[in-house]
């Protein structure tokens, strides 16, 4: 019995070598194209949402790791700053991380955009996450700003006050690739990325609140690039505003340093 492509192709039975090779080549189009449809669908994000879009983001794929919820591949003494070696997450008693409930939301492998596409924030959740940003901003004018991303596109971001402006000998090293960005909300799920210290995103991850940026580390992106889960509730929102405490205040100590 013939196989669909011999159907179309007589010649191609007397050829086994061309039929496997035509199969397969029809077999990864299609998965491909699935890949794509699906990278269409993740909604506006840094890179745009067209062929040339999924096209980039696949070739970064060779700077990417894939050991993103590991918590430690790597010595936070030798690749890591001294800050980094600190931890800003509150440690006592009362407000010490605690494992996050359930699974892992489930995330897309797209070197960008990084997403979850369950367990995503409500509206008002949202709308309460961007208000706080802008509460942390204000309480921290000397050092932070709020800014368009320049990952993410036209997002609102929290970033190092003037960063632009300054020197390159006046810029912190680990917010040069993100250009003095600290800090987005991401407004079709409501996961987050921000930079933590090592030893804070140490936590987050093996804890369950959140994993590393699939090129952090990898030479583009800092490997205190995290992803933080988007809180789906009251409980999880108090959690997630610490983490963002925690960034700041690492950002900040790393600022100090050039001041």
């Amino acid at each position: 019995m013939l196989s669909p492509i011999q159907t179309l192709h007589p010649s191609i039975a007397k050829h086994p070598y061309t039929t496997a090779s035509g199969a397969i080549v029809i077999t990864l189009a299609i998965i491909a194209y699935r890949d794509y449809l699906q990278y269409v669908s993740m909604g506006p994000h840094g890179l745009p949402d067209t062929f040339w879009g999924w096209y980039t983001q696949l070739k970064m794929t060779r700077k990417s790791r894939k050991d993103v919820t590991a918590p430690a591949p790597y010595e936070i003494e030798l690749i890591g700053g001294p800050h980094d070696r600190t931890m800003y997450l509150p440690q006592n008693a009362k407000d010490v991380l605690k494992w996050r409930s359930g699974k892992r939301p489930q995330i897309p492998n797209f070197v960008a955009p990084q997403r979850q596409t369950s367990d995503q924030a409500s509206e008002s959740m949202k709308k309460a996450m961007f208000g706080y940003l802008d509460e942390v901003v204000a309480a921290n004018e000397q050092f932070l700003q709020t800014q368009t991303s320049v990952l993410e596109g036209p997002v609102p971001a929290m970033g190092m006050k003037g960063f632009a402006i300054l020197l390159d000998s006046e810029k912190p090293e680990l917010l040069r690739s993100t250009k003095g960005e600290m800090c987005h909300i991401h407004p079709p799920d409501g996961s987050t990325h921000m930079i933590l210290s090592l030893a804070d995103q140490k936590s987050v991850i093996e804890l369950g609140w959140g994993r590393r940026h699939r090129l952090s580390g990898g030479g583009l992106l800092p490997w205190n690039y995290t992803l933080v889960y988007a809180p789906r509730d009251e409980g999880e929102f108090a959690v997630w505003k610490r983490i963002v405490g925690a960034s700041v205040d690492f950002c900040v100590a790393v600022i100090g340093d050039k001041r």
